[in-house]
């Protein structure tokens, strides 16, 4: 007894077909399936309708510079190191930790055994303040960095 494909298998195959052999089986069942159904013969007479149009269509060529970005882009060497830091952006994280250092500490100071948080104002704007700059440095950080490492040609650096 032989196995029979439904019109869906047979479609997926005849997609799968475009990239890749058909086993002998595989082909067989195919065939098989093609002799008998109408549809499924309309659908391959279709891609093969759709094969031919792309075939012929004249692509327009890319533009020298996109050419030559992607070209760049496939020779970058994986091993390299990562683009160093601009000096703007390692005294923004600097300035960023020592205020938060700062704020962090005269909070700290004002706490003893039995305060709650709402007594701190001080205590709750430092966390305020702590979570909005893990915000930024979480979220607009990497973006500063792509940016920078595809300007400077850094393109391991800029996925």
């Amino acid at each position: 007894m032989t196995k029979s494909l439904s019109c869906r298998d047979v479609e997926r195959l005849m997609l799968e077909g475009e990239d890749r052999t058909f086993s002998a089986g595989e082909g067989r069942l195919v065939e098989e399936h093609l002799r008998g159904c109408a549809r499924c013969r309309g659908f391959a007479a279709d891609r093969a309708l759709v094969r031919g149009g792309l075939a012929d269509i004249r692509w327009p060529a890319p533009p020298e510079e996109l050419v030559s970005r992607t070209r760049r882009m496939l020779r970058a060497d994986p091993t390299a190191a990562p683009a160093a830091l601009p000096p703007w952006i390692l005294v923004a994280l600097a300035a960023i930790t020592v205020v938060t250092a700062l704020w962090l500490a005269v909070s700290l100071a004002d706490i003893t055994p039995g305060m709650t948080l709402a007594d701190l104002p001080v205590a709750g704007l430092a966390a305020i303040f702590i979570i909005v700059q893990n915000a930024l440095m979480l979220f607009c950080a990497p973006v500063l960095l792509r940016t920078y490492r595809a300007r400077r040609g850094d393109f391991e650096g800029a996925r």
